[in-house]
């Protein structure tokens, strides 16, 4: 609270001084170092930063960069005091590529950006184009691996696999010989797939990465056996509302102490935006 009304007299200030001079200011004549990129100031994931910018009292540009270490999605949200700032956010990744931009509408109070980045060093860029306001900007980092490859293998549980779900149908054990139907002629009802139970003890854990495969899609789960998930445990993934997704039955496939895989039948395209598991502990 101390440093939002820091923040406020701090406008307050450049206000008054603009007011007392007739003399044209340039839009960063008044800003610090944080108005060139080589200046940004550092941004810390999951943690909320204050600031200000206000274009006609010369300080109207803010460069942030925070530091990534693997593959995710970052939400970015910014929390504007006065929401009728004319104001544009822009996130380039470490070779400067622009990533996404967003225009600020008065119609809001926040600007929420959601995007995959990779390992490396990223930069916001906070620009006024006409206005001041204090605001607030948040960085929420979640590990998610959104462009996998074949050549991951899960970790084994105890040495032995079970049948590596990765390896397609070769992997299954030899079948049995099909017994002789009585029912001949007559087409076999298909059985419903079983509803997913969201009562009973279960543990929560989040999807960091989708490789789909022969059956469906495997899950690598942040979850393992240190938080009580185990081989053969079942559970389900979690839709917008807290409920079960629809025919997002997942089984686990391998666990070690700090991830797990699941197998769900489900199609990377039906499991969409959705990253959050609940698995049922024996």
């Amino acid at each position: 609270m101390r440093s939002r009304i820091l923040l406020a007299v701090a406008l307050g200030m450049v206000g008054a001084l603009g007011a007392c001079t007739t003399e044209e200011v340039k839009p960063d004549g008044a800003s610090g170092e944080d108005a060139e990129k080589t200046g940004a100031q550092e941004l810390f994931l999951d943690k909320l930063t204050d600031d200000f910018v206000h274009a006609e009292g010369g300080d109207a540009t803010d460069w942030k960069f925070f530091k990534i270490r693997d593959k995710g999605i970052l939400t970015l949200t910014v929390y504007w005091d006065n929401k009728n700032i004319r104001s544009i956010i822009d996130v380039r990744d470490r070779f400067g590529a622009l990533l996404d931009t967003r225009r600020h509408s008065s119609e809001l109070e926040k600007d929420v950006m959601e995007l995959r980045v990779e390992p490396g060093t990223h930069f916001v860029r906070l620009f006024s184009e006409k206005g001041q306001s204090v605001y607030t900007i948040e960085a929420v980092f979640q590990q998610f691996d959104h462009s996998p490859t074949d050549d991951f293998r899960p970790t084994a549980v105890g040495g032995d696999l079970l049948g590596d779900p990765l390896a397609g149908d070769d992997a299954r054990p030899e079948p049995r010989p099909a017994r002789r139907s009585r029912n001949r002629g007559r087409r076999p009802r298909p059985r419903p797939d079983p509803k997913p139970e969201a009562s009973g003890p279960t543990i929560g854990a989040t999807i960091v990465r989708i490789l789909p495969n022969s059956r469906g899609t495997l899950l690598t789960l942040n979850r393992g056996t240190e938080h009580g998930i185990s081989l053969g445990d079942s559970g389900y993934i979690v839709d917008d509302d807290g409920k079960p997704l629809k025919g997002g039955e997942i089984q686990i496939k391998s666990a070690d102490g700090r991830v797990s895989t699941a197998q769900t039948r489900l199609e990377k395209k039906s499991i969409a935006h959705h990253r959050r598991v609940r698995v049922r502990t024996r």
